[in-house]
Order: C-alpha cells, then structure tokens, then sequence
C-alpha cells in the first residue's frame, strides 16, 4: 500500500501489531471521553473493557496504526470489507495529540486502501452534531446517504453500530465513492 505523504511531521502511519492492542485500547477509551463534552456521556461512559473487547471489535480487519515519538501508538483506523464497500468501523486518536491532522491521514489511508483493493466506496456511521464526527468527514469528501436508499449491508452496519438506546437520528450513514 502507498503511504500517505501528508502526515504530519514527527508521526508515522503503519499496519497494525498484535502488541499494539493493549495501547489502542486505551487510546479508544481516551477518545471516547471527548463525547462527554458534546452530549453524548454514554459513549465516555461504556468504553471497551479489556483487549478482549477491543480485538474483537478488530478481529477480521485491517487496522492501520498512528504512531508518534519512540513508535508509539497515538491513533487508529479500523476498516471491515462489506461487499463493494470498505466501512471504516473505528477511527480514534488520542486526544493528546488530536487536532493535528492525524485523523485525517488515517482516513486518507483508509481510502487509498479502499481504491488500491477495488472498492467502489469507503462507508461509514457517525454523529451528526459531533463536530470531530460528520463535519469532520464531510472536509474528507464523505457525503450523507440516507439510510432508506442504502444498499441493506450499510443499513444493517447503521443499526450494528447505533448505541443501544440512542435515537437513530443523532446518527448518519456517510459515503465517499471512488
């Protein structure tokens, strides 16, 4: 896979290690902890419990991981093959070091992924009002597919993901066709 060239200095992107669990698991939980201010606290509230957890929400994908000073890992992307989609399951980067364009760089790996194995898209599930959620995606290209139009395997992949006891309307189902 082509490496991103716009990442930013001092960071580097690389594929996901089995010992990078641990750290990914705890970058997750960090992040979950931005929700908070933006009125969701059940997100911050019900983190991933254990590697366990976190590698089963993984298992089966390619995940490509952020890594900062010493190779730490410093943010991740998780990405599940659904037909002629690439859904981008999880995107987090610690809030230590967000804001800086990683999360973008992640997403962009994610696409050039996408375009390099044949998908006709790249889907995903998020936010509306978050503004590191759907704005967010929307700078990247990513557009809003309503959920009634979408082909049953997204739709499926919006109800999967919605948390339990969230109204689906805080929620949106995003593409960007390649």
């Amino acid at each position: 896979m082509t490496a991103p060239t716009d990442i930013p200095p001092g960071y580097a992107i690389r594929r996901h290690q089995p010992e990078d669990d641990p750290s990914l698991l705890a970058i997750e939980n960090r992040a979950a902890e931005l929700f908070r201010d933006h009125g969701y606290p059940e997100i911050a509230d019900n983190p991933l419990a254990s590697v366990a957890d976190f590698r089963a929400m993984a298992e089966g994908c390619p995940v490509w991981v952020a890594t900062g000073a010493q190779g730490l890992p410093v943010g991740y992307a998780v990405a599940l093959p659904l037909g002629p989609f690439f859904h981008l399951r999880e995107l987090s980067v610690d809030p230590a070091h967000g804001r800086r364009g990683l999360g973008g760089a992640l997403v962009r790996t994610v696409v050039e992924a996408a375009r390099e194995r044949g998908f006709e898209a790249v889907s995903l599930t998020t936010f509306r009002t978050v503004p590191f959620n759907q704005p967010f995606y929307e700078k990247l290209g990513f557009a809003e597919r309503p959920l009634e139009t979408a082909p049953q395997a997204l739709r499926d992949a919006f109800h999967r993901e919605l948390p339990e006891g969230m109204d689906p309307a805080a929620r949106v189902l995003m593409l960007l066709s390649l």
